[in-house]
């Protein structure tokens, strides 16, 4: 995929008073006034569901089931979004967990959008008390810049490299 780097080098403002695992994975409310769960816990991905949701995506609609889980094997922290049963929101990292992160496919199922639901999976990333250290985040995007601009990421021109096989 060819797409912007964007890094992230503002703080997003959070509440301070809170544990940073609580802010990063607390539960919060959608638009319908239901409240969907943020989670860090592995043990909660379920694979055939994530599949589903790379499938209502442009970039990521062609993914199997075993490379899938292999990138989920070498991805931390992994951030779900669920509304009950179902899997609403994904994203992952890839990191040293101390100086820089890659944050990559972030999903929110389209049916789930404009709910601030991305906000709060970015935020609980960001916030996410593995990478507290982690000073540079970088991600790739084709379209989504003005999202990701409001979060705090900016263009860095020049800095980008990419070799495709």
């Amino acid at each position: 995929m060819t797409g912007a780097n964007l890094t992230r080098v503002s703080p997003v403002l959070t509440d301070a008073r809170l544990p940073a695992i609580v802010r990063a994975c607390r539960p919060i409310h959608s638009q319908s006034d239901k409240i969907v769960d943020v989670t860090d816990d592995r043990s909660r991905v379920d694979v055939e569901q994530l599949l589903e949701l790379y499938r209502t995506t442009w970039w990521a609609h062609d993914r199997s089931l075993d490379l899938v889980r292999r990138a989920l094997d070498h991805s931390h922290p992994v951030l779900t979004v669920w509304d009950g049963p179902t899997l609403i929101g994904f994203t992952r990292v890839i990191s040293d967990l101390t100086f820089r992160a890659t944050i990559w496919d972030v999903i929110v199922r389209p049916s789930h959008q404009g709910r601030g639901i991305g906000t709060q999976l970015m935020h609980a990333v960001l916030d996410h008390p593995d990478l507290k250290t982690v000073t540079t985040f970088f991600l790739l995007t084709r379209d989504k810049h003005s999202f990701y601009e409001r979060l705090g990421f900016r263009h860095e021109p020049d800095k980008s490299m990419i070799l495709r096989r």
